[in-house]
């Protein structure tokens, strides 16, 4: 019932073109070859394939075609094993068929995409995580906490209760002491491995796209 929903939820809002619906990985991939679709949503569980290899062989075979997973579980393990086998997002049945659509264009730019309302327990600082042995002060892994989250500078200082010149200040110190580019560069080192595009997009993109 999943694709009838997406569907309606496409058709009103006149930027995406469902093109096919199917039920096992063996049918995906025959749309994927046969219409190379801008975009791909899937489960965790496909007729009992498993989704993320689906996405792994999707980035493979069809290199313009960005899968997403599709799930109903707010998992973040889940989420970070997506986004490390090749899925382009990371998205929960939950979210309003406004935030999905402007998720679904993040990805359309370019952006690797979690669902903000998945909770970041795996890509938080902490003593087990690969930014642990950098030496960040209590305030500095506060201030990452807020940028793993998605969060501006301007957002930052207000929700830190902190000046923006403050929270600037203490990015700069975090770039350093860890040896990130940029702060997308340091999401990716939070999340333990060499990937630089994980984001929460910010901004909203008018185009169209077709999904399988």
């Amino acid at each position: 019932m999943t694709h009838i929903a997406l569907n309606a939820v496409f058709a009103k809002s006149g930027r995406f073109r469902l093109i096919a619906a199917v039920s096992t990985a063996h049918e995906a991939r025959s749309v994927v070859l046969a219409h190379k679709p801008d975009l791909v949503l899937c489960e965790a569980d496909v007729a009992g394939e498993s989704g993320l290899e689906l996405c792994g062989w999707i980035r493979l075979a069809s290199p313009a075609t960005m899968p997403v997973l599709l799930s109903g579980v707010n998992d973040d393990s889940l989420a970070a094993s997506a986004i490390s086998c090749g899925a382009a997002g990371y998205l929960l049945k939950i979210s309003p068929p406004e935030d999905l659509i402007f998720y679904l264009y993040g990805v359309l730019a370019g952006q690797q995409i979690i669902d903000d309302r998945v909770t970041a327990r795996s890509w938080r600082p902490s003593e087990e995580n690969s930014l642990a042995r950098y030496g960040l002060s209590t305030r500095e892994r506060e201030v990452l906490d807020e940028v793993l989250l998605g969060h501006d500078n301007r957002s930052i200082a207000l929700r830190l209760r902190i000046s923006i010149d403050t929270v600037k200040s203490h990015i700069k110190a975090i770039l350093r002491k860890t040896g990130a580019r940029d702060r997308v560069h340091v999401i990716a080192m939070a999340l333990g491995r060499g990937r630089t595009d994980v984001l929460i997009p910010t901004g909203r993109r008018q185009s169209r796209g077709s999904v399988a």
